[in-house]
């Protein structure tokens, strides 16, 4: 029904056609928590795109404009460090997070041709939400000074192992929902795409970084590894190939 109505505003007698294609990007990703010092981890995706396309309409709005989805596998996550005082003793965590998300994206996208002499390059804009749902990772706390107790465990979709795992990753989201917004470069069927993936979802179900302040206060300890509470934001370079 929304096509239809889109295909009626857009003025296509036309049926649309897909385009199908694949993609690998690295960039750097991290997670945003204003109470902790966060460095970024290396970021990635892998995947497939398909491009709804209406080149076969009447209406000049058909040529530039297209709609995308897509199923992409992408790396997240974080180094972090955390300075805390207890008894005029400071302490120093730090840990990593690394997830991998299952991620579709609806994305709206224009594109034309560059007015020059050499025909075939292409420029074009997207923007558009994600949907993305974690399915396995890596995380590791370590606390630096004083001592040297540290925590590094996997955890997978089902969370499985022992109880004490469990606990340990309980607290984790898995669902995340971004919103995206990149450029492209297109010549023949290779695509470049530079582009932000910024996450509205936080990655715990609460604040971590204050739990651990807490913590240093009173002397308790939790087993939970202290991942930052805090929303995946990753910037990315692609090249894909579109069939």
């Amino acid at each position: 029904m929304g096509l239809m109505c889109l295909s009626g505003l857009m003025g296509f007698n036309a049926q649309a056609q897909w385009q199908f294609g694949v993609k690998a990007g690295i960039g750097y990703a991290s997670i945003t928590d204003d109470l902790s010092t966060k460095s970024p981890v290396l970021g990635a995706t892998v995947g497939g795109f398909a491009n709804l396309t209406f080149v076969k309409s009447e209406s000049m709005l058909g040529e530039i404009f297209y709609l995308q989805t897509g199923l992409n596998l992408n790396r997240r996550g974080s180094n972090f460090q955390v300075v805390l005082e207890r008894d005029n003793t400071l302490s120093v965590r730090k840990g990593y997070y690394h997830s991998y998300y299952a991620q579709v994206p609806i994305l709206a996208c224009v594109h034309m041709e560059l007015p020059i002499r050499k025909a075939g390059h292409v420029v074009g804009a997207y923007l558009g939400p994600a949907f993305s749902v974690g399915l396995f990772g890596r995380c590791k706390d370590r606390l630096v000074s004083p001592g040297i107790s540290s925590y590094t465990g996997n955890y997978d979709l089902d969370v499985t192992g022992t109880a004490h795992d469990r606990a340990v990753f309980s607290h984790l989201k898995r669902l995340d929902i971004s919103a995206i917004v990149g450029v492209s470069y297109e010549y023949k069927n290779i695509v470049t795409n530079l582009y932000v993936d910024y996450g509205f979802l936080p990655t715990s179900s609460d604040t971590d970084v204050i739990r651990m302040i807490e913590n240093s206060g009173t002397g308790s300890s939790d087993i939970r590894v202290d991942i930052p509470n805090g929303y995946n934001t990753a910037y990315m370079l692609s090249i894909g190939y579109r069939f």
